[in-house]
């Protein structure tokens, strides 16, 4: 009888051993495509300008981000300006379109949601010292696409799924749970038209998030960000 029960710790132990390890190898192939952990690691800040495309209209923006230490996006639509930063303790936003008119701090939980953004480095990367957690939720089809599909649970305890190409290892979609007003609601976006940039490292130029879509102009890695522009000022 401790024989059959050790035969099915074994099995069962062989089975999350396995789906470990099909999930590394999914990550594994993924950061090599995108131009390789040890690159990636050097990225400490970021510039991306770009255009949001919404119902005919472009409205650009610009994104600065230093690494876990700051995001800001500035963009401008008919004269109002709109104005979202993340610093690890605190946040602020101005949206006049959806009744912020000035510069103003969010809530925790808005704040926790956007912690994870602070990593402007691919949360892949090194994502076990990152405290990062994992999990294999197999395959899936769409669009007669077949793609791994990859759980992260994050340390602010932020939950996404990834959904792998396995034709090209890349990232086309990404699910996640957004609080709004209270509420849960479901969010996915797509990523397409992946480029490599002059640095070297390769990242998607739209990003399709059903309503609207997120067009990248142009991405320079590693520039001078002045670090005042986090101060919520």
């Amino acid at each position: 009888m401790k024989k059959v029960f050790l035969s099915i710790a074994l099995f069962v132990s062989a089975i999350f051993t396995v789906n470990a390890q099909t999930a590394d190898e999914v990550i594994a192939k993924y950061i090599t495509e995108i131009g390789g952990a040890e690159k990636w690691a050097k990225v400490q800040s970021i510039k991306i300008e770009g255009q949001i495309e919404v119902q005919g209209i472009q409205i650009p923006f610009t994104m600065q981000g230093l690494q876990m230490k700051g995001m800001r996006v500035d963009a401008e639509f008919q004269g109002n300006k709109i104005i979202d930063i993340t610093t690890p303790t605190k946040g602020w936003a101005q949206n006049p379109l959806s009744g912020k008119a000035t510069l103003g701090p969010i809530s925790e939980d808005e704040l926790k949601q956007k912690l994870d953004d602070l990593d402007i480095q691919d949360p892949f990367v090194d994502y076990k010292t990152k405290g990062s957690v994992i999990e294999s939720l197999g395959k899936d089809e769409e669009d007669g696409n077949e793609y791994f599909k990859i759980k992260m649970t994050t340390k602010n305890g932020n939950e996404k799924t990834y959904f792998f190409d396995t034709k090209t290892n890349l990232i086309y979609k990404i699910e996640s749970i957004v609080k709004q007003q209270g509420q849960e609601m479901k969010s996915e976006q797509k990523l397409l038209d992946y480029q490599t940039t002059d640095y070297g490292i390769k990242m998607p130029f739209k990003q399709d998030q059903g309503q609207m879509m997120m067009v990248t102009k142009k991405i320079t890695i590693n520039p001078s960000i002045d670090a005042t522009i986090f101060n919520g000022n």
